[in-house]
C-alpha cells in the first residue's frame, strides 16, 4: 500500500472515530439537559402520610379573649394568608376534629384539654398553664387532668423564665414527672407589644436563659414551643448542652413565609438535633392553619421520609412516653 492511500484510509478512520465521538457526547447532553428539565418523581419530597402527634392546640371557653376573633377573618402580615375562624367555640372543636380525622393526627397536647376530652378521650392529652395555682394543679393531676404543663407563656404578662414566681412551676413539672411545654416567641402576632400584648418583649424569647433552670433541674422533660424562633445558634447551642431539651414547630410553620420557616428548621436538622423535633400547629381558631402547618414539613425536600416520620410522629411519641401497644396501634402494626 503507497503511502498516499495509508494517509487517506488512517484520515477515513479519523473522521468516522470524530464523528462517533460527538454523537455519543451529544447523546449524553441531551439526556443530561432532559434529566435537569424533567427531574424525575423520585426527586421530589415524598410526603408523609402516617400517624401525626400535634403537641400544641388550644382549647377555649365561650367568653374567652378568642370569642371577639369568632366568625371573622385573620389576615397573616408576612405571608398574605387569610384564615376566617368559625362562629362559634364548638364549631371550632368539631372542625379541629375533623381536621384530626382528615390528617391523621392521633394525639394531640390541647391546652385546656379538660373541654374536649369527652369528644375524644384517646386522642385529647390535657394540658394546663401557670394561670392556675401550684396547687390547683396538683389536684387536677391526681385526678387525671393533667398530662402536660403547658402552654406555659408569662412573656405576655413580661416575665422571664428565671422569674421567682414561675420556679414553683417548673419544681412541679420536675415532681409530677409531667412535660412542661414553654412558649419561646417573639409575639404574638406581629407588633403585637403596641395593640395587644403591651409587656411582651422579643428579647423575653432567647433561649438561653433557661440554662441555669435546666442545670437545676436535670430530671425536667421539657419542650421548647415555637422551637425558639428566630433565635437559631440560641436554641442550637441550648440543645447541644441539655440532651434533655425537645422543641415543637407550632406557629412557625403557618405565620412564616415557607422559605424562612424551612430555613430554620433546616439549621436545627443540619445541627443532628432531628431526633428532638416535634411536630405542632399552635391551632388557637382557625382549623386551617393545621393543613398548612402539615404542609409545611412536608414541603421541606431537604428531610427524608424517615427524618419527617421522626418530626410528625416518633419524636413525640418517645418524649410522652406511649406504649409500644400504643405505638403499634397507631401505625397500624
Amino acid at each position: 500500500m503507497s503511502t498516499t492511500m495509508r494517509i487517506k484510509k488512517q484520515s477515513v478512520h479519523y473522521r468516522i472515530f470524530l464523528l462517533g465521538l460527538v454523537a455519543v457526547f451529544g447523546t449524553a447532553c441531551v439526556q443530561q439537559k432532559t434529566e435537569i428539565e424533567s427531574p424525575s418523581a423520585e426527586s421530589e419530597p415524598a410526603p408523609y402520610s402516617g400517624p401525626i402527634i400535634d403537641m400544641h392546640i388550644h382549647a377555649f371557653e365561650e367568653g374567652n379573649a378568642f370569642s371577639n376573633m369568632l366568625g371573622k377573618e385573620m389576615d397573616l402580615a408576612l405571608t398574605g394568608k387569610v384564615y376566617r375562624a368559625p362562629a362559634t367555640m364548638d364549631e371550632l372543636r368539631v372542625e379541629t376534629f375533623a381536621k384530626f380525622e382528615q390528617h391523621n393526627i392521633v394525639k394531640a397536647m390541647v391546652s385546656q384539654g379538660e373541654l374536649w376530652k369527652d369528644s375524644a378521650a384517646e386522642k385529647v392529652i390535657i394540658g394546663n398553664n401557670h394561670f392556675f395555682t401550684v396547687d390547683e394543679l396538683r389536684q387536677r393531676h391526681a385526678e387525671g387532668k393533667l398530662e402536660v404543663l403547658g402552654e406555659v407563656a408569662p412573656s405576655y404578662q413580661g416575665m422571664l423564665p428565671t422569674d421567682a414566681r414561675l420556679i414553683e412551676y417548673f419544681d412541679l413539672a420536675e415532681e409530677l414527672k409531667i412535660p412542661i411545654g414553654y412558649h419561646m416567641f417573639p409575639g404574638g402576632p406581629p407588633g403585637g407589644a403596641y395593640f395587644m400584648y403591651p409587656k411582651i418583649r422579643a428579647h423575653q424569647a432567647k433561649p438561653l436563659q433557661l440554662e441555669e433552670i435546666l442545670f437545676s433541674r436535670p430530671g425536667m422533660r421539657i419542650y421548647i414551643m415555637h422551637a425558639g424562633w428566630p433565635y437559631l445558634d440560641d436554641m442550637k447551642a441550648l440543645m447541644y448542652a441539655h440532651p434533655q431539651v425537645y422543641v415543637e414547630l407550632g406557629v412557625i410553620n403557618w405565620v412564616l413565609p415557607t422559605k424562612e420557616f424551612h430555613n430554620f428548621l433546616k439549621g436545627l436538622v443540619d445541627a443532628g438535633f432531628g431526633k428532638r423535633i416535634m411536630f405542632g400547629t399552635d391551632q388557637m381558631i382557625w382549623p386551617e392553619t393545621i393543613d398548612d402547618a402539615i404542609e409545611a414539613v412536608n414541603s421541606a425536600d431537604f428531610l427524608t421520609l424517615e427524618q419527617k416520620e421522626d418530626i410528625f410522629y416518633n419524636n413525640a411519641a418517645r418524649f410522652m412516653g406511649l406504649s409500644d401497644e400504643e405505638i403499634n396501634r397507631h401505625k397500624g402494626n
